[in-house]
């Protein structure tokens, strides 16, 4: 039953990347992700309001506001992405999160890397470089770290995935001082304050685009808070890795596959192999 959790979780945060970049045509991210947080917190305050929550302040809040900045600024920098670049060509770049994870606890907490582990980690790195390669030559696949240091929404997207490595240690963390109910509203309060200032100078045109599209934008804002209240329940009933694992490998291959199908981008063979070499060694290092 943990297990589903993840898997439908994973699904979830897929679907979620899909609306997203459908809603990024009607609306800027800064709107986008002002309307999702609002969403999260008036779910969360209904939650909060018909159940208990408790919270220990105290330890809970230096991680906590450390997670409100990192989610801001990782969500506005992905939305960016996602509508500069293809599906297929971003979201598999968050499989190097368990990599920066992995390379993060040996530096910083000397935890030892299993050799699997290392191979893993070489995987990965094979993986961004084939999902880069136009064709799969050795003149391609040796160009490829080229094309990822020009290609912006590129760099951009392994910024998002070094943060994002963070992100679900920081939640585990606060979760042992807070219930799921109380820590979600905290989060979705932070960042809506801090987007608030930022959409200080929203212009009527931007509230009319909102009027006129508010049913894919309504559709995003459900999407996003189920698969977050979803894998807030499967941190806390699995192993962090095992939530990342399961996630990043559903996303990247559903990017692939619904890339193609709602935004017409070609499905070709350095995808599909570097989807698969990516899966391998998100499996191997966790």
């Amino acid at each position: 039953m943990t297990i589903f959790i993840c898997v439908v979780s994973a699904f979830f945060w897929a679907g979620f990347d899909i609306t997203r970049k459908l809603s990024l045509k009607k609306i800027s991210s800064t709107t986008l992700l002002f309307l999702f947080s609002l969403g999260q917190f008036l779910i969360f305050l209904i939650w909060i309001y018909f159940e208990n929550f408790s919270i220990n302040i105290k330890p809970y809040l230096l991680p906590g506001i450390i997670l409100i900045f990192i989610g801001i600024s990782s969500a506005l920098l992905f939305l960016k992405a996602i509508n500069q670049s293809e599906l297929s060509l971003t979201i598999p770049l968050l499989s190097l999160s368990p990599m920066f994870s992995s390379i993060f606890s040996f530096v910083f907490i000397d935890e030892v890397l299993l050799k699997t582990q290392y191979l893993g980690i070489f995987a990965i790195i094979l993986g961004t470089l084939i999902l880069y390669s136009k064709d799969l030559t050795a003149k391609d696949f040796l160009n490829s770290w080229k094309v990822i240091i020009k290609n912006k929404s590129a760099r951009i997207m392994i910024g998002v995935s070094l943060m994002w490595s963070i992100t679900p240690v920081l939640d585990k963390i606060c979760l042992k001082y807070s219930s799921i109910n109380i820590h979600g509203f905290i989060q979705s309060v932070g960042i809506i304050i801090f987007l608030l200032f930022l959409l200080i100078k929203t212009t009527k045109k931007e509230i009319i685009k909102i009027r006129n599209h508010w049913k894919i934008i309504l559709f995003t804002v459900l999407i996003g808070v189920i698969a977050t209240i979803l894998q807030f329940f499967a941190i806390l009933n699995n192993f962090v890795p095992i939530m990342e694992s399961i996630k990043r490998s559903v996303g990247q291959l559903s990017s692939v596959l619904f890339g193609n199908f709602f935004f017409k981008e070609k499905i070709t063979k350095s995808k599909i192999i570097a989807v698969l070499t990516l899966s391998v060694g998100i499996y191997l290092i966790i």
